[in-house]
């Protein structure tokens, strides 16, 4: 088995450019668990089969294809049958697309109803993207960039409005990272069976409750790291017991390590 910090992968990022991120990774086996970003992703594949599981739907994925995710859904993205494959993944902020898109309201969240696109003129457009990413031609991005969103099968909806519960068990478990209420003291704050309680959160959010504490903690840890701190401080300060936690969690739900991530180079850098 190919450790993660093995797998040729970088992230590319401009601080004149804070809506834009590009992950690139090269030849990789490893998975993801479920999970969901804050931004709207765009990934490409590069080489070999992807598996993802959206919106209770799998789709298979080949070279040549793109998919959109819209931001919080969550979703998997995984190897075929073990076999390895490489993928460039943008990371566009919401409200910079929201911008973007002329139809679209503050407020408004973005969908896919149908994400899978297959269309070798986007998709040589979104490589010459890439392009100018590692040719560092950050002035032209904005507009490459806001023109593949324009042409992107997205579609804008009113926000989903989740139960009472499950809004109020989110707000309560993001507002301390550190040290976060235990189930059992919300669900006596409800008055309802803990079970109740995440069952009742999944059906709103599409997560345990436990998958979107970890979520919420990689999000800020993230954050931490492309400001550049410390990993084993950014460690502690989003809520893991020890760095062995940190590290194991960050690997599974992202399938890079904090190193990596942290390191920002340009993707020229890593091949």
């Amino acid at each position: 088995m190919t450790h993660t910090r093995n797998i040729p992968q970088s992230f590319w990022r401009d601080e004149r450019l804070p809506w834009l991120e590009l992950r690139s990774t090269w030849r990789s086996r490893q998975p993801y668990k479920r999970h969901c970003h804050p931004q709207l992703s765009v990934g490409a594949i590069l080489e070999g089969e992807t598996c993802c599981i959206y919106d209770g739907k799998a789709y298979r994925l080949q070279v040549g294809d793109l998919i959109v995710i819209p931001p919080e859904v969550p979703h998997s993205c995984n190897p075929v049958d073990g076999h390895c494959r490489s993928y460039h993944m943008l990371y566009l902020d919401a409200d910079w697309c929201l911008t973007q898109l002329t139809e679209a309201d503050a407020g408004m969240r973005l969908s896919a109803p149908d994400p899978v696109i297959r269309n070798p003129l986007l998709f040589q457009h979104y490589l010459e993207i890439v392009t100018l990413m590692e040719q560092q031609q950050t002035t032209q991005l904005a507009d490459a960039v806001g023109t593949l969103l324009r042409v992107l099968p997205l579609q804008s909806a009113e926000p989903d409005d989740p139960r009472a519960t499950s809004r109020y068990l989110r707000e309560r478990l993001v507002s301390n990272l550190l040290s976060p209420p235990s189930l059992d003291a919300l669900a006596q704050e409800f008055g309802i069976r803990k079970e109740t309680l995440i069952r009742t959160f999944k059906q709103d959010t599409g997560l345990t409750p436990g998958c979107y504490l970890n979520i919420a903690r990689l999000d800020y840890a993230r954050e931490r790291l492309r400001a550049g701190e410390e990993i084993a401080d950014v460690g502690y300060q989003s809520g893991f017991a020890d760095q062995s936690h940190f590290h194991r969690t960050f690997v599974t739900y992202t399938a890079a390590t904090p190193r990596q991530y942290a390191s920002g180079r340009s993707i020229s850098d890593n091949k």
